[in-house]
């Protein structure tokens, strides 16, 4: 969900590809938007947010899993899924126009971890969390022996799509990347009083994470989760040895990613989706 107003609920339908509007409670009798969607797993309509720029024109942010023959649902019959890609559309006369195209990720990886928490900062740059769909290895995944850099990232760019403050790299995509090593994240949040950003992160059977996410923070997957070494095939990963150096055989980026270790590690998985900060004094101070 994203919010225009109090009373004023843009929603999104992962399988079916639309976002729907709520109005003093009422849904309007027409979506906003309907785009055909690869659905298989995690795939679908997975992520909103809603900025509004100095011209007056309020920007709708959508990262969806773009099917690849132009029919939703068509991954099930395998066709392989066109991207995980971010839109930028203008919203006029409730109905979202004008797409620019932002971002275009591979998708026919697998079918889980895609991501799609987005986010407006405080900088007014997006921020978009992407998981490791379906587990392939990558050097943004702590691979050294890997060249590929997606998948396991939250990425921050412009509304306009450019990179911002080329924090690991000045080559793409890594000129986008505002952390990695990151497993899968369903939540992202700002604290306002900081403005830093802090996010969820699903462990596979262990380990899952709170995490203060500092730019160029590395989470450590898939060498670390939680304060274990992660073994066993994918998607079944038990916890291995306790790590005890942390910074050993990660990938830094030249010495610019950082590897910091979880605020809060569960023992057994319970699976944490969002993550939300109060900006608001009326529980107390």
């Amino acid at each position: 969900m994203a919010f225009l107003g109090s009373n004023d609920i843009l929603v999104l339908e992962k399988n079916e590809g639309l976002i729907q509007r709520i109005v003093n409670g009422n849904l309007l009798p027409q979506p906003l938007l309907r785009v055909p969607v690869a659905n298989l797993g995690e795939r679908g309509m997975l992520g909103i947010a809603i900025a509004k720029n100095q011209n007056g024109h309020t920007y709708v942010f959508l990262y969806y899993t773009k099917s690849g023959g132009g029919i939703t649902g068509d991954d099930w019959a395998g066709t392989r899924p066109l991207c995980n890609c971010l839109y930028r559309y203008e919203l006029t006369d409730n109905k979202l126009v004008n797409p620019k195209l932002l971002l275009s990720l591979p998708a026919d990886l697998g079918s889980l971890h895609n991501g799609g928490k987005l986010l407006i900062g405080p900088d007014q740059n997006i921020y978009l969390g992407v998981g490791d769909v379906g587990g392939h290895r990558t050097l943004s995944q702590n691979y050294h022996n890997s060249t590929q850099t997606i998948g396991s990232v939250i990425y921050r760019i412009s509304q306009d799509g450019k990179p911002v403050g080329n924090i690991l790299g000045d080559t793409d995509p890594i000129n986008k990347f505002y952390a990695y090593g990151i497993r899968d994240t369903f939540g992202m949040d700002f604290d306002p009083v900081t403005k830093k950003l802090w996010d969820t992160e699903n462990g596979p059977t262990f380990g899952d994470e709170i995490n203060l996410v500092e730019p160029g923070f590395n989470s450590g997957w898939k060498q670390i989760q939680g304060v274990w070494k992660p073994i066993g095939p994918k998607a079944f990963e038990v916890k291995g040895p306790l790590i005890l150096n942390r910074n050993n055989n990660l990938v830094d980026f030249g010495g610019k990613g950082k590897y910091r270790s979880p605020e809060l590690v569960w023992n057994y998985t319970v699976g944490p989706t969002a993550l939300k900060f109060l900006n608001s004094s009326k529980l107390g101070e």
